[in-house]
Order: structure tokens, then C-alpha cells, then sequence
């Protein structure tokens, strides 16, 4: 391949991605993509969009085929994916340089290596920025055989421990205020107290945590000794 056709293609996958995210903010005119698309080449790109039947224009209204829609939400899968990636297990702080690098992830990584990056964080269900990732087929599998063993926190008893699996926040920010204390998938969390406010210990540090935000977190329970 090209290339110039390889970064067609990126551009065609990066509209598709941009109609999503436009889509989940209940906008989809032309007027709103030019507005905010990052491709430079953007009559290009929908032309091309449209020629593989992956959008319809209806008016000013630019729409996603289902088969442009699958293709979106790969994309967008993705590059939510690599942003929790960066922000809860390599700690990138700059929310720039976690984009920058995500939108060129999501050109190449391909759907085992996805599933792989996915796994490997717990099958999380929003990025940094609480917006939902689309679930993936290693997801389905996971809640299907998996999830039994998986629970809120709260509900070990005190003095359990677990593997923290996922984190579903409530609220933007959230995410990474928490892996800045090393709540992050994979950590090993042991509850102390549950009531007023629940109380973990992660290694030597012990936190106090709001209950909402301790029922965001779930784990696997610790196998007995």
C-alpha cells in the first residue's frame, strides 16, 4: 500500500471517529464538523466516506452508514482504550501528549492487540475523560464467564482483599485523581472498614474514600489463603 493511500485512510478513519464524537454530543451537521475536525483534507476524506457508503448526507446533516458506524466505533474503541493506557498505567500526565499518541494508535493497532490492551486494563468502560469505550468482543466474554468473580468493592468484608479489575467513575477526572493513589486496575486493594466512609489499604498506604466513589471501583476477591 501507498503511502499516500495508507494516509487516506487515516483521514477516512478519522472522520468516522470525529462523526461519533459529534454524534454523541447530538450534533451532526457539516457546519459542526468543519468546525472542530483535525483533517486537513476533510472534502477529501468525506468524499471518500461516502464513495465506500460509510456516510449519507441528509442536508447539512452528515450521517453514519451501520458500516460506517462499525468502523467509528473501532476507532473510537481504540483511542479510549490507548488514553487509559497512558493515563492509569504509564502515568502520562500531559492530556495533550495522551491524544496526540492515541489518534496514532488507533491507526495501528489491529483487533487481537486491542483485545490484548483492553484485558490488560480490566475491560474498562469509560476513558480518563468519562466518556464510554464501546465494549469489544473479549468484553462480551468477560461479562458472560467472568463476571460472577467480579464485584464492587464494598462488598468484601473488612479485612478482604481483592485485585482491582475496573473503574467506572462518575465523574470526569476521577480516574486519574485516583491512579495519582495508585487505584488502578491490577492493584491489590484490602478493605478495612466500609462504613461511614470506606477505608482501603493499597501496599503501605491507607485511604479514606466516599462511598460513591468506593463503589466505582471492583475487584476480583483474593483467592484464600
Amino acid at each position: 500500500m501507498s503511502h499516500e493511500r495508507e494516509l487516506a485512510d487515516q483521514d477516512v478513519e478519522e472522520v468516522a471517529e470525529e462523526l461519533w464524537t459529534l454524534d454523541e454530543e447530538g450534533r451532526n451537521r457539516l457546519g459542526d464538523l468543519r468546525d472542530s475536525s483535525q483533517v486537513t483534507r476533510l472534502d477529501e476524506a468525506l468524499h471518500e466516506l461516502e464513495r465506500r457508503r460509510l456516510i449519507e448526507r441528509d442536508g447539512e446533516r452528515v450521517l453514519l452508514t451501520a458500516t460506517g458506524r462499525a468502523l467509528a466505533e473501532r476507532q473510537v474503541r481504540r483511542h479510549r482504550l490507548a488514553e487509559m493506557l497512558f493515563t492509569t498505567v504509564l502515568h502520562v500526565r500531559d492530556d495533550r501528549a495522551v491524544n496526540r499518541t492515541a489518534c496514532v494508535m488507533e491507526h495501528v493497532l489491529d483487533a487481537d492487540m486491542t483485545d490484548s490492551v483492553c484485558s490488560f486494563l480490566g475491560h474498562p468502560k469509560a476513558c480518563p475523560h468519562a466518556k464510554p469505550i464501546p465494549p469489544g468482543g473479549c468484553c462480551r466474554s468477560f461479562s458472560t464467564i467472568l463476571e460472577p468473580l467480579v464485584q464492587p468493592l464494598l462488598r468484601l468484608a473488612p479485612g478482604q482483599s481483592g485485585r482491582i479489575v475496573h473503574i467506572v467513575p462518575g465523574k470526569p477526572g476521577r480516574l486519574v485523581r485516583l491512579s495519582n493513589l495508585g487505584v488502578v486496575p491490577g492493584a491489590t486493594v484490602c478493605l478495612q472498614q466500609s462504613r461511614p466512609a470506606a477505608v482501603i489499604r493499597i501496599g503501605e498506604t491507607t485511604l479514606a474514600l466516599e462511598a460513591e466513589i468506593a463503589g466505582e471501583i471492583y475487584v476480583s476477591r483474593a483467592a484464600e489463603a
